[in-house]
């Protein structure tokens, strides 16, 4: 699966998935911000108290492989189950896929759809 159409459907579809995903999903993309900041232990406390990081050895077992693996699985999942439920947005002139389901404007030619 190519690289635009994996982010495309994790960024617009994520609603999709399982309970165990998202709270994978949402360790994952916690960390990436946590590792920005000084004081990475007190935030830690705030994220595992707010549910933004888990211990859960189900949901973590899923990030084993990294980031970016877990996202092309899942991508792949939601496809998989979810195939009549995704909408790709391709611009109607230049062919390439729009930014969100619902835009009506090309990124990338300027056409404009609505």
């Amino acid at each position: 699966m190519k690289k635009e159409i994996q982010n495309y459907i994790i960024q617009h579809y994520l609603h999709l998935i399982s309970s165990k995903e998202k709270l994978a999903y949402k360790h994952a993309h916690s960390l990436l911000k946590i590792d920005q900041n000084e004081d990475i232990d007190k935030i830690k406390r705030v994220y595992f108290k707010a549910g933004w990081l888990t211990k859960d050895e189900n949901a973590l077992s899923l990030l084993n492989n990294g980031l970016e693996k877990f996202n092309e699985d899942t991508a792949t999942l939601i496809m998989r189950n979810h195939a009549s439920e995704i909408f790709f947005n391709y611009c109607p002139n230049c062919g390439k896929l729009a930014r969100t389901p619902t835009a009506k404007q090309c990124r990338f030619c300027y056409c404009d759809w609505h």
